[in-house]
């Protein structure tokens, strides 16, 4: 049967654009990209955005071997060297990237300048169909209708279209999971003291809370995970008042704190795929999977998605076998599924762990933090889990 594409994803986001680019870069295949949503574009002398990522070396890597990363504006990365963990004054982790030999931990970008960039490379690649915008309505075995009622189809269809997969659905894919019953809170504050190039985490009762280095040295992005109706509180806060619990909160690591962007928030759910593929199609990223974001490592585990499908595609094809085959497309099930449920449930029992309030817990969580900061082989097995290398 001939077909339209070899390969059709359906979602153009950090993930999606990137598998996208990494088949066409390996293969002949002829691919289309169906995306939704027109991204705005973003300019180098706008405002840093709420929702970022940390950017290990191994996605770093991924990246550039696509020419994203290079065309990323400088200006916009925030690296990192360092992270400072603590809950109490008795329970901290410092952790230096020097200690593993290696320049950076990671880089907080901008989500929507990853993708931007990425959609720019994507519309210079002749193998890529870039469909946008466009909403895919129906889904069958190799066929995809759109909103519009056209009909494309593909020997194999990738679901790249985040949590809430329309298309995971319509195979019957089962996800199981929980909400934890939080908000993620973002925003971007300006700080008295500058960041030193490091990533901050504080335990509280409620729910982590993370200032993010960015490029400037006193610009720092958030991310306070807060129970729902706490979140809706502080969201709504003004913005002195906003800023002042905030500083508390963080117990004035950084001096105090201006607000300097609008406030979002969404919410935080643990889900699990019971599996990625079928035949003719496969799940990438939030598609399959949603984490924690305490330990800012879900963007990190879709882009290893994405060079996973793309190797075994890139397999399957000079090998001659069909990349839309059970068989082919259970080697990426094989290398994905069983690591992603490890670091999901690893997340998953951190959070547990630190929103336990029984004094035996507590005792616990401070004697553990203090017994890995006194030694280095711990730290430095965290830190090559964090980058990526192990």
């Amino acid at each position: 049967m001939k077909h339209d594409y070899d390969v059709i994803i359906v979602g153009g986001g950090m993930v999606g654009t990137t598998f996208a680019l990494l088949l066409a870069q390996q293969t002949q295949l002829q691919i289309a990209l169906i995306e939704a949503h027109q991204p705005e574009k973003l300019a180098l002398e706008d405002a840093p955005l709420q929702r970022v990522s940390a950017i290990n070396p191994a996605s770093q890597q991924i990246l550039s071997a696509v020419n994203i990363w290079q065309s990323l504006f400088p200006s916009r990365l925030g690296p990192f060297d360092k992270m400072q963990v603590w809950e109490t004054a008795d329970s901290n982790l410092y952790f230096n990237a020097a200690e593993i030999g290696t320049a950076y931990l990671g880089h907080i970008v901008e989500n929507r300048h990853i993708q931007q960039q990425a959609i720019a490379e994507i519309r210079k690649h002749p193998q890529i169909t870039f469909i946008c915008p466009a909403q895919p309505e129906q889904y069958q075995a190799g066929q995809i209708r759109l909103e519009n009622g056209k009909k494309l189809t593909a020997e194999l269809i990738v679901a790249a279209d985040g949590a809430r997969s329309m298309l995971r659905e319509q195979t019957g894919i089962q996800s199981r999971g929980w909400a934890y019953q939080q908000h993620g809170l973002v925003a971007t504050i300006r700080t008295e003291n500058p960041h030193q190039k490091t990533a901050w985490q504080r335990f509280l009762p409620g729910g982590p809370l993370a200032f993010l280095p960015l490029h400037d040295g006193y610009l720092c992005s958030i991310v306070w995970s807060l129970p729902t109706e706490a979140a809706k509180q502080m969201k709504a806060l003004d913005k002195s008042d906003f800023e002042l619990q905030l500083a508390e909160a963080f117990e004035y690591r950084l001096g105090n704190v201006e607000l300097v962007s609008e406030r979002a928030s969404f919410p935080l759910a643990l889900a699990h795929a019971k599996e990625y593929v079928k035949p003719g199609f496969a799940l990438l990223g939030d598609a399959a999977h949603t984490i924690h974001p305490l330990a800012g490592q879900g963007v990190n585990i879709g882009l290893q998605d994405a060079k996973a499908l793309a190797d075994v595609i890139v397999w399957a094809e000079a090998n001659q076998r069909q990349i839309g085959s059970l068989h082919t497309l259970k080697k990426y099930q094989r290398r994905r599924l069983a690591e992603n449920l490890l670091m999901q449930f690893s997340m998953d029992g951190f959070h547990r762990l630190f929103t336990q309030s029984a004094s035996p817990i507590s005792w616990l969580r401070t004697t553990g933090m203090q017994q890995v900061n006194k030694s280095q082989w711990l730290k430095n097995c965290f830190m090559l889990q964090a980058i990526g290398t192990k």
